[in-house]
């Protein structure tokens, strides 16, 4: 990552410097290059299309990035490799003395316990609410909005400490440069919403303070927003302590533990430290050095499959064995193989063809959607086993979606040049 330095940076350059070096010692014997320092001319350099006009220097390090949502399918996948039952597509609706009920379209599940463990992130007070917990919100959820600039060439990102303070990250992908984020506050509570025009119209304005030539309207070629739940507590998004904790209440079936904040980058530390305080463990948890599904093996830079998938790499050759025809490309569009959509299906709990698509085949840009390719991938869903009783209501239902996740886009993009 690059940061760079201009006249009106928010931050001064020896503390990001001295910020670094102490980050760098502290990881110890890691295998990641050390920071250094650049001149203007080297960061201009380096990162072809930084505006020079106001630059002074640049500071450039090193870190891991990973694919969030393939990381939440890796963990599903280890808690049922280790006996969890996973029952995707289902809703908390009722707790009572003999436990907890779940609902899934039309039927109803009793799970009998005595502890329920509530991560559901920016979700957990309205699964609080329907586990008859009545005590005042835990969280308050903050809305990072993204947008998608086309690809760029090279790995290098930036990392830009803007004048309102804020962080500007500009990140290539395959396929497509992720810019974001914002942090502000978002009462909305039944699902996560789109970015509204006012978040698109602030990353443009921070991409246009880094970026020369700035990128116009029509170069943004996918927006989304997310939600960090945050402590409930008063000051600003962005101010407020990251580090998870557990609260414990009691309901019907007996103790309610709500997991309030947390952050990606700690997830297995704070879930050892969870699971023992709640159930009393002493012993150090085997998923301090059992890697997760994918992250085992070999490093197989050369393959695509490897870098999607890790070590499962050879479960979806395995498959191609028996179905030569899956290792056709789905469409021209997107990097994926036939075969990744049908282990979407067969081997990572994907339900629904809209699962398939959007929350299985991660691209930076989105699913495609044009329509030939939506037909063909649907035929490639149906034949690993996806249940579709109508199809145009499937095709609909990814078109939909997108169009939900994007939000104003369209929109704002033709509002002005």
């Amino acid at each position: 990552m690059l940061v760079p330095f201009f006249d009106d940076s928010a931050i001064a350059a020896w503390k990001l410097r001295l910020g670094t070096w102490l980050y760098s010692r502290l990881a110890g014997r890691s295998t990641l290059p050390r920071p250094r320092q650049l001149t203007k001319a080297e960061a201009l350099a380096a990162f072809p299309g930084l505006r020079a006009r106001g630059l002074r220097s640049g500071l450039e390090f090193f870190d891991a990035r990973t694919q969030d949502a393939r990381l939440t399918i890796a963990n599903v996948r280890d808690a049922v490799a280790a006996g969890a039952v996973f029952c995707n597509h289902t809703r908390v609706v009722a707790c009572d003395a003999q436990g907890v009920s779940l609902r899934a379209g039309s039927e109803e599940l009793r799970v009998r316990c005595q502890r329920v463990v509530n991560a559901a992130g920016p979700s957990v007070d309205p699964v609080r609410r329907a586990l008859g917990a009545d005590g005042d919100d835990l969280v308050r959820n903050s809305r990072g909005s993204h947008v998608v600039l086309p690809a760029r060439a090279g790995e290098l990102a930036l990392c830009a400490f803007l004048p309102d303070e804020r962080v500007q990250f500009v990140i290539p992908h395959e396929g497509g440069t992720l810019c974001g984020t914002t942090d502000v506050d978002d009462a909305t509570t039944d699902c996560e919403g789109p970015p509204p025009s006012d978040d698109l119209s602030y990353l443009h304005e921070a991409l246009a303070y880094l970026l020369d030539p700035a990128p116009t309207r029509a170069d943004v070629q996918f927006a989304y927003a997310g939600w960090r739940a945050l402590p409930n507590v008063a000051g600003p998004p962005g101010a407020l302590n990251r580090e998870g904790f557990v609260v414990q209440e009691s309901v019907a079936c007996g103790r309610l533990h709500t997991v309030v904040g947390g952050k990606l980058t700690t997830h297995r530390s704070f879930a050892e430290r969870a699971v023992a305080d709640i159930f009393g463990l002493d012993a150090a948890s085997p998923t301090r050095s059992r890697p997760l599904p994918g992250g085992g093996g070999p490093r197989e830079v050369d393959d695509p499959l490897w870098w999607r998938h890790g070590g499962l790499a050879g479960e979806l050759r395995a498959c191609l064995d028996k179905a030569p025809e899956l290792a056709e490309p789905l469409c021209e569009h997107r990097p994926f193989l036939a075969v990744e959509l049908s282990y979407a299906v067969t081997h990572e709990g994907a339900v629904t063809f809209a699962d398939a698509m959007l929350r299985r085949l991660i691209d930076v840009r989105g699913p495609c959607l044009e329509p030939a390719c939506l037909q063909r991938a649907l035929g490639v869903f149906v034949r690993a086993g996806g249940v579709v009783e109508d199809a145009d209501a499937a095709i609909a239902a990814v078109t939909d979606e997108v169009r939900d996740v994007t939000g104003d886009l369209c929109g704002w993009r033709q509002d002005q040049p």
